[in-house]
């Protein structure tokens, strides 16, 4: 069984405590989307040895190869030829032909870049391996301010119960490091905005794949834009002057105490000044108890709401290899992992940054027309 992918992890008591499940040779849990896909991948495998040889030797032939064509637009962008590769129509663009350690020292690069994160939500680069994770970070810093690893620093999770936040980078402090191997299967499955929880949440994020597995661990992306506009008018008018409260989970905890933030369910975008559905699962619990909404209304209307996230028609699908990188923009979409890579190993590293213009960073609503 291969070691921990980082020494920090070795003696890491949350660490410990979920390899002991692995030296028992128990598979995961099926609750967990990496342990349910590994049981109807391998149904006959009785142990967690048995399951991972099995699983292992599926995906024994697999090749590194490149088959079909894809459509993307030509551009040249301060004499540097780029390849826009649209993912989905509304959302999700790879941009290929850029060298991020040395080709954004011109404004108007960076301003083309950020034109386009704006109009696609997400942006995507591949072929970055060489990026230093200092490299990384200068690349951050374009874009916005470079927060604390869940954005703003008047909350710092310090919960031993969230294995993310084990891994330091002493050099780069503000990097959170996201590791899955064998041992831990580890992935951010549900959709969610980061840190929501947070009384002024991240503009965004970027994130960086060091180690890729063969097959699956994909991130998806939902169009929050989208995501608004596909409710019912009845709807939209019934919700769009509503708060909604935002919890944190057990490994967001600082000091031991949950975070909660209350935020406007319809949510204007700051820079582009369009509404987006700004309510997600993951960590909306409730609305804001002064709208007195009744318990059977309140289910009802999380429920309408919750059936627009990861529409096919809202989505994109990024694959990831070693050297890939995604910035998104964590006012206008929402991720997941996709949990189906065990017991591959994948290893991730995490920036957050925040709006340069701090009178932006928390989200309101400006009320517009809804026909």
């Amino acid at each position: 069984m291969s070691e921990p992918q980082d020494s920090q992890l070795a003696d890491n008591p949350l660490y410990l405590r979920q390899k002991e499940r692995a030296d028992a040779n128990k598979p995961p849990s099926r609750n967990s989307p990496l342990g349910a896909v590994a049981q109807s991948r391998f149904p006959e495998g009785r142990s967690r040895r048995e399951m991972v040889e099995g699983i292992l030797a599926q995906d024994e032939g697999l090749v590194e190869g490149h088959f079909g064509s894809v459509h993307y637009i030509p551009t040249t962008v301060c004499g540097i030829d780029l390849k826009l590769e649209p993912l989905q129509p509304s959302i999700g663009t790879i941009v290929h032909g850029l060298d991020l350690a040395t080709d954004l020292n011109d404004p108007e690069m960076v301003s083309f870049l950020r034109e386009l994160w704006l109009q696609r939500r997400v942006i995507m680069f591949r072929g970055q391996a060489h990026l230093s994770r200092q490299q990384m970070v200068e690349f951050a810093q374009h874009f916005g301010e470079v927060g604390a690893p869940f954005g703003e620093r008047e909350h710092i999770p310090n919960s031993p119960h969230d294995l993310n936040q084990q891994v330091k980078v002493p050099e780069i402090p503000n990097m959170l490091v996201l590791p899955s191997d064998e041992r831990v299967p580890n992935a951010a499955t549900g959709w969610h905005c980061d840190a929501t929880w947070q009384t002024r949440p991240p503009m965004g994020s970027i994130l960086m794949c060091r180690e890729s597995p063969p097959i699956g661990g994909d991130t998806c992306f939902c169009d929050c834009y989208s995501m608004w506009e596909g409710l019912p008018l009845v709807t939209k008018r019934r919700i769009e002057g509503l708060t909604a409260v935002h919890v944190g989970g057990v490994g967001h905890q600082m000091d031991g105490k949950t975070p909660a933030a209350i935020h406007p369910v319809a949510r204007t975008h700051p820079e582009t000044g369009h509404t987006t559905l700004y309510v997600q699962q993951g960590f909306v619990r409730r609305f804001a108890e002064e709208h007195e909404i009744t318990e059977d209304e309140e289910k009802s209307l999380l429920l309408q709401m919750k059936m627009q996230e990861g529409r096919p028609e809202y989505t994109c699908r990024f694959r990831w290899e070693e050297g890939s990188l995604a910035m998104w923009d964590n006012r206008a979409v929402l991720h997941t992992a996709s949990g189906d890579f065990w017991p591959h190993r994948r290893l991730m590293e995490r920036l957050t940054i925040l709006d340069f213009d701090a009178t932006r960073r928390r989200p309101y609503y400006a009320r517009q027309r809804t026909d």
